[in-house]
């Protein structure tokens, strides 16, 4: 049976791959800058024929005249049956354009000076994406300068590096800290975005505070202040570091020296506001994110192998052969007042700095799943799995790593990592681990694990799964906390009471924290894990490492760029299409779309599964694009039945 979904598309582009500048040789990479070079310059300079979205009409605002609104046109039989989410076509923000005034560079009346702001501008944001060292940059400039473009002479000029003397380093003992600044760094990220801010309601922030090895070959490593925001829907993904340490051997002696700064700015943002662009907002702290190590030295607690190592309860652990395990699951919680009064004596080593601002520490540092679940429990079961005693190892574990790898073609292009053999389970990043938790994992284990063991592993991938989703987390919050406290009181049986450290134990205190703060993935550590490698790419001179990553986060910021709102659905690829067959002669077939979400695709099997609102699981067959810029997309319904019914 075929059925034709009608949506509204608003924008059509091609995206033509090329080698990253990772993988090319010196040689290749001044060719090819000479190549992009030569496009340019014609590309400034010739007229513009083809009917193309400017960017003046992306700044309209939503209300003008010109500004199509998403529309679903029914089609007859269709719309009674099927329905589509008209979300998916709202705008999102992901077209990146200079803060500064938007200009027509299809204009051939431009002068010299503008053509060269724009070169310099997407030349000086490609530097900062690929980590380009300022000796390739000077050459390159010199070549641009050469050919005559105006540019600086130098990468520092051109990047806006700071001066030597412009920052102020620190000594904490034993290392040395920079602060960047609380109010710079927030000031310089909102300025752009203050029409997309409400300032009537506080500021949500993120904080988070975790160690970075710089190689692994030495002990070096840095200790950056990161601050997210939790209620921009603009800037979610974006992450602002306000403040960096960096030891030789060995993190900050003291977290009170060591957050002194941060904490002293922050209390009077909190206390008065923040002033940007004449507009004053308010600013609260919600959610502290770190590893269990992390959080033991910032809140100058025992550590989480401690008798006393849970952060969220008092249970008092018990040394089980050689390992610290907590097994009570009743313990009296831990509260901001019991925190701040010191009544687990037991517990506290000294104050927090911490205390000193208006926060709930209990309810604010939280137990975030990418370093308890991800890398801690499914880590651990795997090798269980593969390297533990036999009656729990795998049944054909060859096999498995086989079809493990085989699911790499059937996963969505959304997926960030594709999966890798068992053999490399060491090396699997805590995104792999998620994977196979939620999706690979019980599909591959099924007849390879004992069925009692995968029963249990699926009480984890359940509960996970409900407390995942904005639309489960708090409607089956009781029942996911019930399957985790049931997979907790059988992980002793089938692995070993010894087993059952913090991360295990921390399960049953999941589900409390998403009551308070959301979905897992609105507390998750992921997006400061990915600008701590960021951080750590950017940083190249081994001499002075905290001067030369202060220099590198400034440029960064110097070059931000104003994000604003983008319409989708883009179509790519053009398809031969015989159109004459329907008289229908203004239809466009195409081989993907690109919608807020994630991508839907007619040649990749991959890409072209979907399951809609009402329940159906349909197959995309074409995706007809019409002049009218309608775009229909060709289906097949398909029959299914459920994986597994329990639990």
């Amino acid at each position: 049976m075929i059925f034709f979904l009608l949506i509204i598309n608003f924008d059509c582009c091609k995206v033509r791959k090329r080698k990253s500048i990772q993988s090319i040789t010196k040689r290749h990479f001044m060719r090819r800058v000479k190549d992009d070079i030569a496009k340019q310059l014609f590309s400034i300079n010739k007229s513009v024929h083809k009917e193309i979205v400017s960017p003046e009409q992306l700044l309209k605002d939503d209300n003008t005249p010109d500004q199509r609104e998403p529309n679903i046109i029914p089609v007859e039989n269709f719309s009674s049956t099927y329905s589509t989410n008209a979300s998916l076509l709202q705008y999102t923000y992901e077209e990146v354009i200079n803060s500064n005034k938007v200009t027509n560079y299809g204009n051939p009346n431009l002068t010299d000076n503008d053509k060269s702001n724009y070169l310099s501008e997407k030349l000086r944001n490609w530097v900062i994406k690929y980590h380009v060292s300022h000796n390739c940059v000077d050459e390159l400039l010199s070549i641009l300068i050469s050919v005559g473009i105006k540019v600086p002479k130098t990468t520092k000029t051109f990047l806006q590096t700071p001066k030597i003397n412009s920052h102020k380093i620190i000594i904490v003992h034993p290392g040395s800290y920079i602060h960047l600044g609380v109010e710079f760094m927030l000031t310089k990220i909102l300025a752009p975005h203050i029409c997309y801010i409400k300032n009537k309601i506080p500021i949500k922030l993120s904080v988070n505070i975790d160690g970075l090895p710089l190689t692994s070959s030495s002990k070096s490593c840095f200790w950056p202040i990161l601050l997210s925001f939790v209620n921009v829907p603009i800037l979610l993904k974006t992450v602002v570091p306000v403040g960096i340490y960096h030891g030789k051997f060995t993190k900050p002696s003291s977290s009170h020296a060591f957050l002194n700064p941060f904490i002293t700015e922050m209390k009077e943002i909190i206390n008065n506001g923040l002033s940007i662009n004449n507009i004053l907002f308010k600013f609260e702290i919600s959610q502290i994110v770190c590893d269990a190590p992390a959080k033991s030295f910032v809140l100058n607690v025992k550590n989480f192998n401690a008798y006393h190592g849970c952060n969220s309860c008092t249970v008092e652990g018990t040394f089980i052969k050689n390992r610290m395990t907590f097994l009570e699951q009743n313990a009296p919680l831990r509260s901001n007042e019991t925190f701040r009064n010191k009544l687990d004596e037991y517990y506290h080593k000294d104050a927090s700095p911490l205390e000193e601002l208006p926060i709930n520490i209990t309810s604010v540092v939280v137990l975030e799943y990418m370093h308890n679940i991800c890398l801690g429990v499914v880590k651990k079961l795997i090798i269980f799995w593969t390297k533990g005693k036999k009656s729990v190892r795998l049944i054909k574990p060859d096999e498995m790593s086989q079809e493990l790898v085989n699911t790499k073609s059937f996963l969505p292009s959304e997926f960030n990592r594709l999966p890798r053999s068992l053999e490399d389970v060491e090396y699997w990043k805590a995104t792999e681990f998620r994977t196979f938790l939620l999706y690979t994992g019980p599909i591959v284990l099924k007849g390879r694990l004992k069925t009692s063991l995968y029963k249990h592993f699926m009480l984890l991938s359940s509960a996970v799964r409900l407390l995942i989703s904005s639309e489960t987390c708090n409607i089956h919050n009781y029942l996911a906390n019930d399957l985790l406290k049931t997979f907790v009181s059988e992980y002793s049986f089938y692995y070993g009471e010894e087993y059952i450290g913090y991360n295990v134990h921390g399960l049953i205190h999941v589900s409390d924290f998403v009551l308070t703060h959301g979905a897992l993935d609105l507390f998750s550590a992921f997006k400061f894990e990915n600008y701590l490698q960021f951080i750590k790419k950017s940083s190249k001179n081994s001499k002075s490492p905290l001067e030369d990553i202060y220099n590198r986060i400034i440029e960064h910021v110097n070059a931000q760029t104003h994000i604003i709102p983008s319409k989708f659905p883009i179509l790519q690829n053009e398809l031969p299409y015989d159109n004459t067959k329907n008289n229908s002669i203004n239809e466009t077939l195409y081989e993907k779309m690109i919608l807020k979400q994630f991508i839907v695709s007619s040649k990749k099997d991959k890409d072209s599964y979907f399951i809609l609102e009402n329940g159906d699981l349909v197959k995309v067959n074409k995706i007809i694009h019409f002049l009218s810029d309608n775009i229909k997309l060709e289906v097949t319904k398909l029959k299914y039945s459920p994986f597994f019914v329990k639990p």
